[in-house]
């Protein structure tokens, strides 16, 4: 018997680095899947800047560029930048760079702090900026995967400076104003890629679909009133009305029904048993013989 491959147990102490198998069939495969991302740039860059924006023409957008570029080899964080890195099962999707000015200028802008000067914070990020850094992420990764994400089931953490990482696709964004400040860096790890290389499931309809629609639109409950006394009164007898007072009432002859706040039927009121019932005469909508 002929021998045609050998498996290996990897210890996970040893941190050997891995691909997702759906990245290591083709290396034209990937080389495309980059290059179709490179297009996707504006995309992104419109994502990210309504995410930023409060509320519609409320603010300019303080982006309004955006480069990407292909990283191959292993690098580090820099330093110049506070990193956080945004997981799904606690497998990083990718890592996001800004400096701790922009980003306490943003939060206290998007969340109605007012203007604050422009400096940077000696404390740790707020939870204002940690929600603003995770609403960024994930609009920036929504405008690249098919595959809808569940914020609530992604998690943000913040990296320290100098550790490595690799990121097969890096961007920039370039910052409206030259503040003198580094670009805010968005990276996406393999598992992003791999994501994105999975195409859409196709949502089945059940073959009785119409059946439970309609048993579940039976089942709605519908409110359903009956008018049996009205009562007209001046504006000045309303403003003197105290609690305690009695008021004359006059009964309808026809009391109007209505089931969902729609006028329907005309009803006479009558006692049945004991108890006070509607019985109805006709559709509010036909004449009377």
């Amino acid at each position: 018997m002929k021998t045609t491959a050998k498996a290996t147990v990897l210890r996970a102490a040893d941190q050997h680095p891995y691909r997702p198998v759906a990245l290591v069939q083709e290396r034209l495969a990937r080389s495309r899947l980059l290059f179709e991302l490179e297009k996707r740039q504006r995309q992104v860059l419109d994502a990210v800047a309504q995410a930023l924006t409060p509320g519609t023409g409320r603010a300019q957008s303080p982006i309004y560029g955006v480069t990407a570029l292909r990283n191959e080899t292993a690098q580090r964080l820099p330093k110049d930048l506070a990193w956080f890195q945004l997981s799904l099962e606690r497998q990083p999707l990718a890592w996001w760079g800004i400096d701790r000015c922009s980003l306490d200028q943003l939060a206290s802008s998007y969340y109605g702090g007012g203007n604050r000067p422009l400096i940077c914070p000696l404390t740790p990020p707020s939870q204002s900026e940690l929600r603003l850094v995770k609403r960024m992420m994930v609009a920036a990764l929504c405008a690249l995967t098919p595959q809808p994400l569940e914020a609530d089931a992604l998690e943000l953490e913040q990296l320290e400076a100098e550790q490595a990482f690799q990121a097969p696709m890096r961007w920039q964004f370039d910052w409206t104003q030259s503040r003198g400040l580094p670009q805010m860096q968005w990276m996406l790890s393999d598992l992003a890629l791999a994501r994105l290389t999975m195409a859409p499931s196709q949502p089945t309809a059940q073959p009785d679909l119409a059946a439970q629609l309609k048993r579940r639109l039976h089942q709605l409950p519908i409110r359903l009133s009956c008018q049996l006394a009205h009562q007209s009164m001046p504006t000045q007898a309303l403003q003197g009305l105290q609690s305690g007072e009695i008021l004359p009432m006059t009964l309808t002859r026809r009391s109007p029904v209505a089931i969902g706040g729609r006028p329907m039927f005309h009803a006479t009121v009558h006692t049945h048993e004991g108890q006070l019932v509607a019985k109805l005469t006709h559709d509010l909508h036909q004449h009377e013989d």
